[in-house]
């Protein structure tokens, strides 16, 4: 009430000083973080997993770039989303694309992901832009991401799960060895497949350039964004890999290792944990093992790798809820309202920090 008081006697001018002061305030609170912005990637399939996961990596100062899927009934959508914005404290920084339809393993992902980099340009600030899908999920609370990544920020490092050149030779050959056509370009709607034409691809041997590999999915920093889709060299890369298959996979990290200003500061892990093997040694298919499975006696498979990982995100998820996403926001990200067990959030991301050390200590000994 006194304060309240103070204020009234203060007068308007007064006031606008306080508010001022408010703000820079907490602009300095936050002078040691790193601005995201996430973009969101959404199938049919994840959809039922969204309104928890953006529950749980929203943050005031990031911003939220979400993408349905055409394919997706249109009632879905208009349900799902007002359902999901009205759990959040305010959704002026949640902005969701217009749908396009997708080819897994075509060129209008990465298109589609280009979109998604131009939307979050206009958005406003950040540093870094993360993508990750529906099925993806946080074993880090997003206001620690900002801490973790403001060193790299300010020297402008991009984080990408660079392959060794022994696996991008051999995607080379089966990925770009012929001319793979990608029937989104079509924009018809429904029409989503990878077609195989059997005739070889003309570029393929006479590349003037490092063919690389990685996953999909990156954290990359807003310069190298800039560059993806404004620069020509990078336009060119581009067309160069239209008509290859998954070339999500090759166009980002081809480009930031031929750059030299980019791959002087690539940080080759992209803070994913992925499961391809389960602790008994056996191998995942074409996809990777869902992180929420349990074995014979009910016990979590993949949860001590979890514990290891020390990784931003982890995939695949596919339980809705599970009590799995209840221990990981309680031990992990520590993300939970309540019974967050702050020992063993605070051992995870020793983890984490060790890992990003590790991985980025040529970027963190350079000057910024």
């Amino acid at each position: 009430m006194l304060f309240t008081c103070e204020l009234v006697q203060m007068g308007a001018l007064g006031l606008l000083f306080v508010l001022l002061a408010s703000c820079a305030a907490a602009r300095a609170a936050r002078e040691g973080e790193a601005r995201i912005a996430y973009f969101v990637q959404v199938s049919e399939t994840t959809l039922p997993l969204l309104p928890r996961l953006l529950r749980v990596i929203w943050h005031e100062d990031n911003h939220y770039v979400v993408h349905f899927d055409a394919k997706i009934p249109a009632w879905q959508r208009d349900y799902t989303l007002p359902a999901i914005l009205r759990r959040l404290p305010h959704h002026r920084n949640v902005r969701v694309m217009a749908s396009e339809v997708i080819t897994y393993r075509g060129i209008s992902m990465a298109i589609n992901t280009m979109n998604a980099m131009q939307v979050a340009l206009d958005a406003g600030d950040w540093d870094y832009f993360i993508n990750i899908s529906g099925a993806d999920y946080p074993l880090v609370a997003p206001a620690q991401q900002r801490a973790l990544l403001a060193p790299f920020a300010r020297r402008n490092a991009t984080f990408l799960a660079i392959a060794p050149q022994t696996w991008a030779r051999k995607a080379l050959e089966y990925r770009a060895s012929r001319l793979y056509t990608d029937t989104s370009l079509a924009m018809s709607p429904r029409n989503s497949k990878l077609v195989d034409s059997g005739v070889a691809h003309p570029l393929h041997t006479i590349f003037g350039f490092r063919f690389a590999a990685a996953e999909a999915w990156m954290m990359c920093h807003r310069t190298f964004v800039d560059y993806m889709l404004r620069a020509p060299k990078a336009r060119r890369f581009f067309a160069a890999f239209a008509y290859i298959a998954e070339p999500e996979e090759h166009l980002f990290p081809t480009v930031a290792i031929n750059t030299p200003r980019f791959n002087a500061t690539l940080v080759h892990d992209a803070m994913r944990g992925v499961f391809w093997r389960n602790p008994s040694g056996k191998t995942a298919g074409q996809h990777p093992f869902h992180i929420d499975e349990r074995d014979a006696n009910g016990n979590w498979i993949f949860l001590n790798g979890l514990r290891r990982s020390g990784v931003f995100f982890a995939r695949k998820i596919s339980k809705q809820n599970s009590k799995l996403l209840d221990i990981i926001d309680t031990e992990m990200s520590g993300v939970a309202p309540t019974g967050v067990q702050k020992t063993k959030v605070d051992a995870f991301l020793g983890v984490v920090r060790t890992r990003l050390r590790q991985r980025g200590r040529h970027v963190l000994t350079t000057a910024p």
